[in-house]
């Protein structure tokens, strides 16, 4: 016999409603076993009656998450059902009500302490099975008021990826949920998403927990971003006088917003809050101590803080400060060596995004599509327009308001460039034929209405081009367009190139001489590696030692890679797959043998590295080839999110990298 599960016994007690969390509403019924026996069980259930397809791939991927998550610290999944038109994903029931439940009020420290100890264990547990859960908050908190027990729920959206990178979609369109989210959630952080990101969350509910409120306020989804990027909470002592110190440090450092400052791991934060609970039941008060002694993860965590770009950084954010405050348009470009750095001084931007509600559209030219006239910006406001289309039926309706009246008749030519505007502006008459030139100017003038209704005082744009080495002649035309004979204002420019790829002839230096004779203002950025020092530090803050330890390991990647950020973390990566470099637990430290690495036989050429790496992974699933990338530092088959165009000749393992040294064929994903 086959487990059923009842929910509807038409009133009876096999029926309760126990609560809401926004889009799901929770159930407890019981459940019939094979054995005959019945068992209590939780329901989650859509409250809307017509779910949005999310709320019902949510609840999926929780199923699917049944053998990762375990009774001890998780409400696990037991079913799947669906029928009657309505899904139900079915759960152990841990007993308890959700943590949110119990928050009208402070709680005392001690029963806090208990508390904040259990969650802390669940949560490590969590981690330890690879799991980010990426919605901690007290509704997904379940605690068993008879035992003490706590139980997490709620793995809608929990990632099986160590790190991940979470693009910068307007708010409304990032999953979680806005008020407990990391600031990296939010896309504006230039930092990828992991456990340290749950660790924030966490802080949130302490913080909650411990003064009865949340640490941040906001009237909407943009100001709620703001308040994590960029505000600090009032700590939770000068909230609540009783609140020790200690405590309230504890909470502070969980809620930084660089997730390098943060406890690293849920056994870190275990650890001092156990010190702090067995000081409060010895002595009734807590002694100050220094914070995450005990704190040492025991993977590998390069730190994605930018190093030696203080400068370069200052430089992109002055000039967007200069276009927020007088209008004008203007260039800024980002050269150097492939692998340097350029997206992510680039990507500094979002933070700085956030305040005036900038609009940021980027796309990537392609060197096998030169021929292909504004694709790279066809590419860049197809993703600007998929950013709307979540918007209210109010907000859109403004934007096509807006987008029609800027297009008049003319609106067929902005849709054959970017076909998802129809979704707002629906089809648009043919436009006449005209003759090239005129057509062309025509085709320059209705694109700077276009770009207008989005680059404006209220949201500016910028607009961020990559590898210009390979740009269009037609883009060219209308980017010096844009800088020299246009009205548009509010628009900030950002362009990105390979120098060793551009040289005095190319046209792109050729047309910047006469975008600046023109009077277009364009700043440039050159970006050179990483000195000694940097890199040093790089390695030392990675290893959580001192920069003196790491320092002979420091130097002889600096030696293999040149300064070269991308290549000393794919030397530091490998070297850890290797397990030359590795964790000591007895030492409670990261350790390594020179010697090793030196007999290793690493050659000076990092592209040797990188086949390496791709070779350990085996044959081509699919007997193609293509040209190699990275995503999130890491290389594998199984990292599939878009695969490059496949290749049929033999590509070079170092193409992405700007390097010309012929390799064998490889097939590897981004």
């Amino acid at each position: 016999m086959n487990p059923s599960t009842q929910f509807d016994a038409d009133g009876d007690s096999n029926f309760q409603i126990l609560w809401e969390d926004g889009d799901r509403v929770f159930r407890r019924g019981w459940r019939l076993g094979t054995d005959g026996n019945r068992s209590t069980v939780l329901a989650v259930l859509p409250a809307a009656e017509h779910p949005v397809p999310a709320t019902l791939d949510r609840l999926a991927h929780e199923y699917e998450l049944k053998d990762d998550l375990d009774g001890a610290w998780a409400a696990r999944p037991l079913e799947l059902i669906r029928e009657g038109g309505r899904t139900t994903l079915v759960l152990e029931d841990p007993g308890g009500e959700p943590l949110d439940l119990r928050l009208a009020t402070p709680m005392d420290v001690g029963r806090f302490l208990h508390l904040a100890i259990s969650i802390a264990v669940a949560v490590g547990k969590l981690h330890q099975r690879g799991l980010v859960h990426k919605d901690i908050k007290p509704a997904n908190i379940l605690v068993n008021r008879a035992t003490g027990a706590v139980k997490l729920t709620g793995f809608g959206i929990a990632s099986r990826r160590p790190r991940e990178r979470q693009a910068p979609a307007p708010p409304e369109f990032i999953a979680g949920t806005l008020a407990y989210m990391a600031p990296e959630q939010t896309g504006r952080m230039n930092r990828s998403v992991d456990s340290r990101s749950d660790l924030y969350a966490l802080g949130i509910c302490l913080y909650q927990m411990l003064t009865g409120t949340l640490p941040f306020t906001a009237a909407d989804p943009m100001e709620w971003v703001h308040c994590h990027i960029a505000r600090q909470p009032v700590a939770p002592s000068k909230q609540r006088t009783d609140v020790p110190a200690a405590v309230s440090n504890i909470i502070m450092k969980l809620l930084a917003k660089a997730a390098e400052e943060r406890y690293q791991t849920a056994a870190g934060l275990e650890r001092d809050l156990r010190r702090c609970l067995a000081d409060w039941e010895r002595q009734g008060c807590i002694d100050d101590f220094p914070l995450g002694q005990g704190d040492i993860p025991d993977r590998l965590l390069i730190p994605e803080k930018l190093y030696g770009r203080e400068l370069e950084v200052k430089t992109l954010l002055t000039a967007f400060e200069r276009i927020v405050q007088s209008g004008a348009p203007e260039l800024v470009l980002v050269s150097g060596y492939s692998g340097i750095g350029k997206s992510s001084v680039v990507n500094e931007l979002h933070k700085a995004l956030v305040p005036p509600r900038g609009l940021f559209a980027s796309g990537k030219f392609d060197q096998y599509k030169r021929d292909v006239p504004y694709a790279t910006l066809a590419q860049a406001f197809q993703g600007l327009i998929r950013s709307l289309l979540g918007q209210s039926e109010a907000e859109l309706a403004r934007w096509r308001a807006e987008l029609l009246e800027a297009l008049g008749p003319n609106g067929r030519l902005m849709l054959d460039l970017v076909r998802e505007l129809n979704l707002i502006i629906g089809e648009q008459p043919l436009v006449p034929e005209l003759p090239p030139q005129d057509a062309q100017r025509r085709f320059q003038l209705v694109f700077r209405r276009f770009i207008g209704v989005f680059a404006r005082a209220e949201h500016p744009l910028a607009l961020f081009l990559d590898d210009l080495q390979w740009l269009d002649a037609a883009t060219l035309d209308l980017l010096e367009d844009l800088l020299t004979r246009s009205d548009l204002q509010h628009l900030m420019l950002i362009g990105a190139y390979r120098d060793n790829e551009v040289n005095a002839a190319h046209p792109l230096i050729r047309r910047l001489d006469a975008i600046k004779n023109a009077g277009g203002k364009v700043a440039a950025i050159t970006l050179a590696p990483l000195t000694r020092e940097h890199l040093g530090q790089l390695i030392a803050d990675a290893l959580r030692c001192e920069p003196e330890r790491a320092a002979p390991l420091a130097q002889l990647v600096y030696e293999k890679t040149g300064g070269n950020p991308f290549f000393a973390i794919q030397f530091i990566s490998a070297l850890t797959e290797e397990g030359i470099l590795g964790f000591e637990h007895d030492a409670a430290g990261w350790s390594w043998n020179l010697d090793r690495i030196h007999a290793k036989g690493y050659t000076d050429n990092v592209v040797d590295l990188m086949v390496a790496k791709v070779t350990r992974l085996g044959a081509c699933p699919n007997s193609r080839c293509s040209i190699l990338s990275e995503s999130d530092s890491t290389v594998g088959y199984e990292q599939v999110f878009s695969p490059l165009e496949y290749r049929s000749d033999a590509a070079s393992a170092a193409e992405c990298a700007g390097l010309r040294a012929e390799r064998p064929c490889l097939a590897v994903y981004r």
